[in-house]
């Protein structure tokens, strides 16, 4: 490796060996590994070319320094251009144990060098358990303990978890500058490590390893004793993090044709993932279509829904596009067709947020899915399936421009909750009820309730969503759970008035 003297990127960039922070615990250059309470530390390997820290801060997803992979040249954003593994909860990397998998998807910050690592699968139990972000930053002079899998002052690469104690010198809005000691200094391989504070007995995240001097380090010039390094702040992220996490979204639709709905990912990495329903269960996932990543949010490039449009009694891949277009993908069994064009004009109808919402769901009782067109004025019209293309609409209901956007009154769906073959309108208000308006042919009825309990799962960001979909194949939608946390999907039964307490049926 070339040696420097000035301030470093804690990644491998300039080197086949890693980057990142490397401390350890007394003796952090050559002392002894730790072993214990840091079980959601995780080693990071980029192809051959790079190898860093990082902290598993949910179930499936490990937090490091974006530099990990840009410093390689390497994209941070959708899939990892270079194979990357990440072995979580082994200190020893000797040793069996923790969770050794692929990363999935990278999702970067837009302005601090971070990058949160999609996991192919997810960890639990209790052996290894994500560490909570703190929830107020650094304070001068405050004593935090770096770990990290970098270099030390004899090896290039070590196979042991060092740590070490670090004092913050001061902070901006983004960054905290740290001081190291003879014994404590960030190496190469140590980036996107954690700097941790205990409270009542636990960790907490305040930051993640950037950069340093790296003085003591191997490689380095023995000129430089310089040992300060500079992380990047996670207190005020949580949010950021948590809207990442529940950005994967969940569709009832029947792909198969069988009459029941399966249940369909859209993974982050892309990819749009078909759990087939098995009656108590949905069985494992088939990607069905792939190159969606930039489709998720419905805040990029556009969004996508699932509805049998071209009347088959398979769910068919709409494309709603940013420049206000949208196109309908057949269902060709294992995969969608190219698509054709269908309507265009919807380009401010897209997040939701500006002049109002799309739904897709059969309102007309001709098996083949119409568009309903949601404006920000409060007014719900339908635009009928024509075989082709959506006729020009016409008026069905008024009053729900406070629900457009799902942060504010409520929330709407539509599926045939009575199953007479007519989708009806499900309303779920910020109250957390559930109320049923039936399809009278030309309107919506005044409405019934049929669930509760429900304020929370409105906007996807907080414990989770709710989807309605027909599980069982009675021609009637139940209710689809999808708890955001823990990834567990149940379904509660529709029972003609109400719905059931639930079942699990997949946990993703």
């Amino acid at each position: 490796m070339t040696k420097r003297s000035h301030f470093l990127w804690a990644t491998g960039a300039v080197a086949a060996f890693a980057a990142v922070l490397t401390t350890a615990p007394a003796n952090a250059l050559v002392g002894t590994p730790t072993t214990t309470g840091l079980n959601f530390v995780a080693k990071i390997n980029v192809g051959d070319k790079t190898s860093c820290t990082g902290s598993l801060v949910a179930e499936q997803w490990v937090l490091t320094a974006a530099s990990c992979f840009t410093g390689a040249g390497i994209s941070t954003t959708g899939k990892p251009a270079l194979p990357t593994k990440v072995t979580v909860g082994r200190s020893d990397l000797t040793q069996t144990g923790g969770s050794v998998q692929s990363a999935l998807a990278l999702v970067p910050h837009a302005e601090r060098d971070l990058v949160l690592v999609r996991l192919s699968e997810r960890i639990t139990g209790p052996a290894i358990t994500p560490v909570p972000l703190a929830s107020s930053p650094a304070a001068d002079g405050e004593q935090l303990t770096k770990a990290g899998f970098g270099r030390t002052r004899t090896e290039w690469v070590p196979t042991k978890l060092h740590a070490g104690t670090f004092t913050v010198a001061s902070r901006t809005d983004t960054t905290v500058n740290l001081n190291g000691s003879d014994t404590a200094t960030v190496c190469q391989g140590d980036a996107g490590g954690p700097a941790l504070r205990t409270v009542d007995g636990s960790p907490q995240l305040v930051s993640v390893t950037s950069r340093s001097w790296q003085g003591g380090c191997l490689g380095v010039d023995p000129a430089e004793t310089r040992t300060g390094a500079v992380d990047t702040r996670v207190d005020d992220l949580a949010g950021w993090v948590k809207e990442v996490v529940a950005r994967e979204k969940v569709t009832p639709a029947d792909i198969d044709g069988d009459g029941k709905d399966d249940l369909v990912l859209q993974r982050i990495d892309g990819s749009v993932v078909v759990h087939r329903n098995l009656g108590t269960s949905f069985g494992p996932g088939t990607v069905m279509s792939s190159g969606w990543g930039r489709f998720v949010t419905g805040t990029d490039m556009g969004r996508l829904y699932f509805a049998d449009v071209t009347g088959d009694n398979k769910a068919d891949l709409i494309v709603h596009t940013n420049d206000g277009n949208i196109a309908v993908r057949k269902n060709m069994g294992t995969y969608f067709d190219g698509g054709t064009h269908w309507s265009t004009g919807w380009g401010r109808f897209v997040t939701g947020t500006d002049l109002g919402r799309l739904y897709f769901a059969d309102i007309t009782g001709d098996n083949k899915a119409d568009l309903i067109v949601h404006t920000d004025d409060g007014n719900i019209a339908v635009r009928k399936n024509m075989g082709t293309y959506f006729d020009g609409g016409t008026h069905w209901s008024t009053g729900w421009g406070r629900f457009v956007t799902g942060t504010d009154l409520g929330r709407l769906y539509f599926a045939d909750i009575t199953g007479d073959n007519k989708a009806d309108l499900i309303v779920h208000t910020n109250d957390g009820n559930i109320a049923v308006r039936k399809n009278m042919g030309t309107y919506f009825d005044g409405g019934t309730h049929w669930s509760t309990g429900w304020g929370r799962f409105l906007t996807g960001s907080d414990q989770g969503r709710l989807r309605f979909g027909d599980t069982t194949g009675d021609g009637k939608a139940d209710m689809y759970v999808h708890t955001i946390q823990n990834g567990e999907v149940a379904v509660r039964t529709n029972m003609g008035t109400y719905f059931n307490g639930g079942t699990r049926m997949i946990t993703l």
